[in-house]
């Protein structure tokens, strides 16, 4: 259950705040930034919080289940913090982001953090920059190693698959099938799929239901 500080409490309930959401930003080098929508400067965790770049969400869109929430964010290019050298460079890609709303009216300023996140791909359009701003159970649908799947999982053409471009059934096209990389490409020892892994059938089958138990493999003929 999250916590809000009693003052911050008893000022939500009277209806009237001075609050602003400040963004704390903490990329992969270590190195920490923070903005808010203040209307100035302000010192939260650690950080000054920028005003004046034209930080802030575009909206958030949460689904149900594990789906990772997303929002966007924009941004004007400041030469101080946000340099157009080191977004192309790609060092705020993946940056974690935490979310705070701040009483900037007390002295010092108390606050509640009311997200977190990291960010994703991030764009340079005109003056600006665009950032998705990725929810944390957006890591489960990474794919972390290879995939143990009955189909290949390189790409035609490139340097594991190890069918040059020039192959007379190249335009072809190939649908990761162990038979077509035997038939078509005569390709088989680059083959990078499972072709003879067992399904749930035969993975949940218990030794009773086996009409013939020699030892002989499965699905091989005899």
């Amino acid at each position: 259950m999250r916590h809000v500080p009693e003052t911050l409490q008893a000022a939500l309930e009277t209806g009237v705040t001075c609050l602003c959401t400040c963004w704390i930003v903490t990329r992969s080098d270590g190195d920490r930034f923070g903005f808010t929508d203040h209307d100035r400067d302000l010192d939260w965790q650690g950080v000054t919080c920028r005003a004046g770049t034209g930080f802030g969400a575009t909206g958030c869109a949460a689904e149900a289940g594990l789906a990772p929430d997303q929002a966007g964010l924009l941004g004007a290019f400041d030469d101080g913090v946000l340099r157009a050298g080191d977004l192309e460079a790609g060092l705020w890609s993946g940056a974690r982001v935490e979310t705070w709303r701040v009483d900037w009216s007390a002295d010092p300023p108390e606050g509640l953090k009311t997200g977190q996140g990291e960010l994703g791909e991030v764009r340079r359009v005109d003056a600006r920059f665009e950032a998705e701003l990725l929810g944390l159970s957006h890591r489960l649908s990474r794919v972390t190693g290879r995939v143990f799947a009955r189909r290949c999982d390189e790409v035609l053409g490139d340097e594991r698959c190890g069918v040059a471009g020039d192959h007379p059934a190249f335009a072809l096209g190939c649908d990761q099938r162990f038979a077509t990389c035997r038939d078509r490409f005569s390709n088989t020892l680059d083959f990078r799929g499972f072709p003879y892994m067992v399904g749930n059938d035969v993975l949940q089958a218990s030794p009773a239901s086996e009409t013939v138990r020699d030892g002989g493999s499965r699905g091989l003929g005899g």
